[in-house]
């Protein structure tokens, strides 16, 4: 005997969707500023008009976080993006962070476009003018050294051209000593 058919037919549920350009702009800028920086200058900004002109807006980039997580970008790439990131902000960069890169032309940027930047992160600092550019970023409160070997000038020049800044957190890059190294590669090889 065949099994009985179900002649009735389902009915879809037809869940209700959301128009997101009815949102309100500064809802909608509230969202896209939680989006990497990344994702928001190389897609969030093509999606639609609207949401081309909300990352028009200087105050979206009022806080800038660049890290090259997925490995997507080179260096160049970092860099460029953090530029356009200051362009943007229209002199309203408040709060920097750069991972991987920061060098001396990007800093001399930074400084020259972002004169009410109050918080600088640093990661991996590959430059020798530093002391020049903090004569531009009298505003600082916070400075932040990641992976860098800053020298007693530096830490001078802090103090000479940033009267505002509240702390100052220094991770030098950490030497790994010969014997080290020789011990890291044994334990490599034998395992």
């Amino acid at each position: 005997m065949p099994p009985k058919s179900n002649t009735r037919k389902r009915k879809k549920i037809k869940k209700p969707t959301r128009n997101w350009l009815e949102l309100p702009s500064d809802v909608t800028l509230n969202i896209l500023k939680r989006v990497d920086v990344a994702d928001r200058l190389e897609n969030v900004q093509k999606v639609c008009t609207a949401w081309g002109e909300i990352c028009k807006d200087p105050s979206m980039w009022r806080v800038v976080y660049i890290d090259d997580k997925t490995n997507r970008f080179y260096p160049w790439k970092l860099w460029e993006m953090c530029k356009d990131a200051v362009d943007r902000s229209q002199g309203q960069l408040l709060d920097l962070t750069v991972i991987d890169g920061f060098n001396d032309e990007l800093l001399h940027y930074v400084a020259d476009r972002s004169s009410q930047l109050r918080r600088l992160e640093m990661l991996y600092y590959y430059g020798e003018q530093l002391s020049e550019a903090l004569k531009k970023l009298s505003k600082l409160v916070e400075l932040s050294f990641v992976k860098t070997n800053i020298s007693q000038e530096v830490i001078e020049a802090v103090g000479r051209h940033c009267p505002l800044l509240k702390t100052l957190k220094t991770e030098p890059q950490r030497k790994v000593l010969s014997s080290e190294r020789d011990s890291l590669c044994n334990r490599e090889t034998l395992t």
